[in-house]
This record gives C-alpha cells, sequence and structure tokens, in this order.
C-alpha cells in the first residue's frame, strides 16, 4: 500500500511504498508500462494547468499587436488570452525511462514577464503558485492513475491465463 506524507522540511515530498509500485510496473513489459506512466503524468500535468488557468491573469480587451510594414499595410495579430494559451505538452526525455510533459503559455509570451517580473514591472507569479498548491494533490493522482492501469493491466492478464 502507498503511504503519502505531507511536505517535509525543504518541500520534499517523502511517499512510501514506492518500491512495491516500481516492482509492480517492472513485471509489465516496457510498452505497458510507458503507456501507463504517460497517462498518469498526462493526468498529473492537467491538474496543474488547470490550476494555473484558474489563477492566470485575465485581461478582458485580450493582447494584439500591430505592425505596419514599409508599403504601409497593416497587419494585427490577436494572440488570445493568456489562460486561453496555458497548455500542456509532452516533451522528449533526455534520459530513457522517463516521461516528461511541459507546461507552457504557447503564443502568450507576456506569461513570462508576468511570472518573473521585468525591469518596469514587479513580477505577477501565477504558475509557481499553482505548482506549490497543487503539488501534493498531483502525486496523488499519479499513483491513483499508476495503481488503476496496473491493476486493470493485471486483470487482463488473469483472464487472458484463464482462458
Amino acid at each position: 500500500p502507498l503511504r503519502f506524507n505531507a511536505p517535509v522540511r525543504g518541500g520534499a515530498v517523502k511517499i512510501e511504498g514506492v518500491a512495491e509500485l516500481k516492482a509492480a510496473l517492472a513485471e509489465l513489459s516496457n510498452e505497458v508500462a510507458t503507456k501507463i506512466g504517460v497517462a498518469a503524468d498526462r493526468k498529473a500535468a492537467r491538474l496543474m494547468a488547470d490550476a494555473m488557468i484558474a489563477i492566470a491573469p485575465y485581461n478582458p480587451k485580450g493582447s494584439y499587436r500591430s505592425r505596419t510594414s514599409r508599403a504601409g499595410v497593416v497587419t494585427k495579430t490577436d494572440y488570445g488570452h493568456l489562460r486561453d494559451n496555458i497548455r500542456v505538452r509532452r516533451a522528449r526525455a533526455t534520459t530513457e525511462g522517463k516521461v516528461v510533459f511541459n507546461i507552457n503559455t504557447g503564443n502568450a509570451f507576456w506569461g513570462y514577464f508576468l511570472e518573473y517580473g521585468t525591469v518596469k514591472m514587479t513580477a505577477r507569479p501565477f504558475m509557481r503558485p499553482a505548482f506549490d498548491a497543487t503539488r501534493e494533490a498531483a502525486i496523488t493522482v499519479q499513483i491513483d492513475e499508476l495503481k488503476t492501469g496496473i491493476e486493470r493491466v493485471a486483470r487482463r492478464v488473469k483472464k487472458g491465463r484463464s482462458r
């Protein structure tokens, strides 16, 4: 059984029972284990992204950029709202056996400026507070999704052997 403890000093999270979970994943084929891991990580990343969307600053006017070419042609680009641009994307892992998801602001380049501030503007962070607020919930979602996936595959294998 997995047990989840509140963050300890330094913001680390202590989870007991991970060895059993790793052993159960090791018994599965790499393809099945990767599918289960990807599903778990995607669900956790989506949870964090939803929290970021909920607290992201909102400008009802949207964000437009106008450009005028040398020929006098005016081009108006609509970047949309910051919260509409927050996306979860799977990234290529640098280490084999790892699954990586990125949460970014897509075309809303000014999200970085809001998060960290500029020389002329103080920071209005929305990503870090959302991450801190949902870290434990995301880990719990990952664990639950991994357990569910492993149990589902185990039932499928058991049915296949009993036939």
